[in-house]
């Protein structure tokens, strides 16, 4: 298991490379999306997303009304793909079965930057899997893991980058940054 130390180290080499790429951009007040590479796009979104204080997700009601609330979804798999923990019978369980489309955000304070993941969610009942993104100080909330605990998938279809820190956005418009996952 990384620390966060450890995955602060190898983050490094990624900030300064698009650092660097940042400073040539000679005067450019932003940057496009032709501007930067998709790869180098979601590495910021991923050191975005890890040091965001505020994580949420976002779900929509039988009447179309959005929810939001916090959540702590693990860190993303390499494809972006989201997995949180839930009850079986909590309302965004419900909301889910009734209306895939969620939205996980991320926002980090200091740099006044976020990440936002439009998705399908689905919901996840596997033993496997709920042993592989598990905390143990949940038992409290989650006493058998078996009944009390499900996972929620979010398979991304728009990432959304907005950035002062990194100048990640249209300054005209706030437009932030995007990739496609539907368009690979």
């Amino acid at each position: 298991m990384k620390t966060k130390f450890t995955r602060n180290l190898i983050s490094i080499p990624v900030i300064l490379l698009f650092s660097t790429f940042l400073l040539n951009a000679q005067g450019s007040q932003s940057k496009s999306l032709q501007q930067i590479s998709r790869d180098s796009l979601l590495n910021v979104a991923r050191i975005i997303a890890e040091s965001a204080e505020c994580r949420v997700l976002i779900t929509v009601d039988e009447s179309g009304k959005p929810h939001a609330r916090e959540m702590s979804p693990f860190k993303q798999e390499e494809n972006w793909v989201i997995w949180l923990g839930t009850r079986p019978n909590s309302r965004k369980t419900k909301q889910i079965q009734q209306n895939p489309n969620v939205v996980v955000y991320y926002y980090e304070t200091t740099g006044k930057s976020y990440v936002s993941i439009s998705g399908k969610a689905k919901l996840v009942n596997d033993p496997v899997k709920k042993t592989k993104y598990w905390v143990d100080a949940w038992q409290t909330f989650y006493p058998d893991r078996d009944k009390d605990y499900i996972l929620i998938e979010v398979i991304p279809e728009i990432l959304e980058v907005f950035s002062f820190k990194y100048n990640l956005y249209d300054p005209a418009t706030w437009k932030p940054l995007s990739v496609n996952f539907t368009m690979q």
